[in-house]
């Protein structure tokens, strides 16, 4: 791995960059199939209210001294009235440049930093070293540039933490979501970027008492998600050398391939 210390990603183009490949876009690569993921790249997604959510949280959880900058809360407008609707569009024309979110939102995001900052060990985690820290690099074996942006990297501990929110962070109930979503791939992608030794995940739910617990991913889960995203960059390395996008069914290694037909049965309901 080589960092690219001369990157132009930022966090207002880190979602709309193309030239990168990152661990999100290869979930949809091989979580759904290329031809998902080359349409999602033609055709970025609009945000969805959990990641604006999420993005908000983050910030006033990593970077509360940014977060008035970024961030408005909108308070209540009749739009029934004439004058609530000119209130309204006049709030709208002055943070234009802001990112808009509900009192609802804003208290319960409130309610969940205060939560962490009351935990000594989740505070010390998540207030030591870097903060939304933008990295990309050339992966020299698939000669990929690819990308991430770590929560908190703390150099001097070399370790990487990610702040998670979850339906349920007991241990079993948590460990279904590291299972579901593959947080062991995002984990091991990050750590062999920066070379990092090891990656910590505080999670926190969403729902009172906001229960939190701190997870440390073991190495046995980095290799098997290091297996995982060394896949992925095969099957991107290959559609992208051979413009080949394949739907589900196919052999994504293989152009000449054709579809597999499966055969469903009650077990998996």
């Amino acid at each position: 791995m080589k960092l690219i210390e001369n990157h132009n990603l930022t966090h207002d183009s880190y979602y709309q960059d193309t030239e990168y490949v990152s661990n999100s876009m290869l979930n949809n690569l091989t979580g759904k199939s290329p031809e998902y993921f080359r349409f999602a790249m033609d055709n970025p997604q609009p945000t969805t209210p959990a990641m604006k959510f999420g993005s908000a949280l983050h910030m006033n959880v990593l970077q509360p001294e940014e977060f008035a900058n970024n961030y408005v809360v909108a308070p209540k407008f009749d739009k029934r009235t004439k004058q609530g609707k000119t209130d309204y569009a006049e709030f709208i024309k002055s943070n234009m440049l802001k990112t808009v979110i509900s009192e609802q939102d804003y208290h319960l995001m409130n309610q969940m930093t205060e939560k962490i900052m009351r935990d000594s060990d989740a505070k010390t985690l998540l207030t030591n070293g870097i903060k939304e820290h933008i990295i990309a690099w050339n992966n020299d074996f698939w000669d990929i540039k690819c990308r991430g942006m770590l929560d908190v990297y703390n150099k001097d501990a070399n370790i990487i933490i990610d702040l998670k929110t979850t339906q349920d962070s007991s241990y079993y109930g948590f460990a279904s979501s590291v299972r579901k979503f593959k947080y062991y791939k995002q984990a091991a992608f990050y750590m062999d970027a920066v070379k990092a030794q090891e990656f910590y995940i505080v999670a926190i739910e969403k729902n009172p008492p906001f229960s939190i617990n701190i997870i440390q991913l073991g190495d046995n889960l980095i290799d098997m998600g290091r297996d995982l995203y060394n896949t992925d960059l095969e099957i991107y390395k290959y559609c992208l050398d051979n413009d080949y996008w394949p739907s589900q069914g196919f052999d994504y290694l293989d152009k000449k391939s054709e579809r597999t037909i499966h055969i469903m049965n009650e077990d998996i309901l």
